[in-house]
């Protein structure tokens, strides 16, 4: 499309408040002095707009905050897929003189090759884990290493994003708002691309419409979740959060008729954790009454799913 030595990425509804941009970037692209290898130059993304506790995570303070800054002593950030200036020639290939992250390297084995194939074959097995401790009783004392790395991971997370600046509760819509991703879009994402990879045709990319009603506008500076398009891709986050409800209630059960929790604590906390985290979507399915609650339709989907999974997983353990 283009045969310039300098790229611009730059997303649709994005633009640049400075005017002298590209010549800010061309100062290091054209400066001798600058290190050969250097491949591109980009500018962090800013948003407007954004209520109060950011309920969709959109500020990603992390990604342009903490990770950039943290990332320029370590050949530098990734590319954060838009306001960015490339060198045409990162396009063909690494720059890096070492042998190894050249295009040609040869692997030692091939990926087809039968000793790759039948390690493969042996971890996916349904054996695996056999005469192991691995999938065993979760409330073996090792369970609790698990617990240490989930908290140290979160509280890492929290330190990272207070310490920026942030304030407590914004953090926490953050997080929840990549829970969320992972079970919607993240998930249709994986989907679209293996189902590229086969080569079975998909729906393609089609750019959404950037007008937000009034009554929208205002839900959303309240901060309440917008959850009135019948899409499937609520589907999965509604399946996981209805799955989580009936495993919490059934373990209080469970503790209430054994008159202990020691033995589903842990099961209590994981399913616990996920019910406070998807709130708003039992919000939008029980008591909302607005243009933005989950549509009914998605609502009994979701209901028939997480019962399939059930009875499913029952007659398989």
């Amino acid at each position: 499309m283009t045969n310039a030595p300098v790229i611009l990425t730059l997303d649709s509804d994005m633009y640049s408040n400075d005017p002298q941009t590209p010549l800010r970037a061309l100062c290091y692209l054209l400066d001798p002095s600058m290190d050969p290898k250097l491949g591109y130059i980009q500018f962090p993304q800013v948003f407007h707009g954004i209520n109060k506790n950011d309920i969709y995570g959109g500020e990603m303070r992390h990604v342009f905050e903490v990770h950039m800054p943290g990332m320029d002593g370590l050949a530098g950030p990734i590319h954060a897929g838009s306001g960015g200036f490339f060198r045409r020639r990162v396009f063909y290939g690494c720059p890096s003189e070492t042998p190894e992250m050249n295009q040609g390297r040869q692997v030692s084995h091939s990926i087809k090759s039968r000793e790759v194939l039948a390690m493969a074959h042996h971890v996916a097995g349904c054996k695996y884990e056999n005469q192991t401790k691995w999938g065993r009783k979760i409330s073996d004392p090792w369970c609790w290493l698990y617990v240490v790395l989930f908290l140290g991971a979160y509280g890492q997370d929290y330190l990272e994003f207070v310490l920026s600046g942030g304030p407590t509760k914004r953090w926490w819509n953050h997080q929840r708002a990549w829970m969320m991703r992972g079970l919607s879009s993240f998930t249709f994402g994986l989907v679209e691309y293996l189902l590229k990879y086969v080569g079975i045709s998909t729906f393609g990319f089609n750019v959404t419409s950037k007008v937000v009603e009034e009554e929208q506008s205002k839900r959303y500076q309240q901060g309440i979740f917008e959850f009135g398009v019948p899409s499937p891709v609520f589907l999965p986050l509604t399946t996981a959060a209805i799955i989580n409800l009936v495993a919490f209630l059934s373990g209080i059960a469970q503790a209430g008729r054994q008159r202990s929790i020691e033995d589903v604590f842990l099961q209590l906390f994981l399913a616990g954790f996920a019910v406070v985290n998807c709130w708003p979507v039992y919000e939008a399915m029980a008591w909302r009454r607005d243009q933005g609650k989950l549509p009914l339709k998605i609502t009994v989907i979701s209901v028939v799913l997480a019962w399939a999974l059930y009875s499913t997983s029952s007659m398989a353990f």
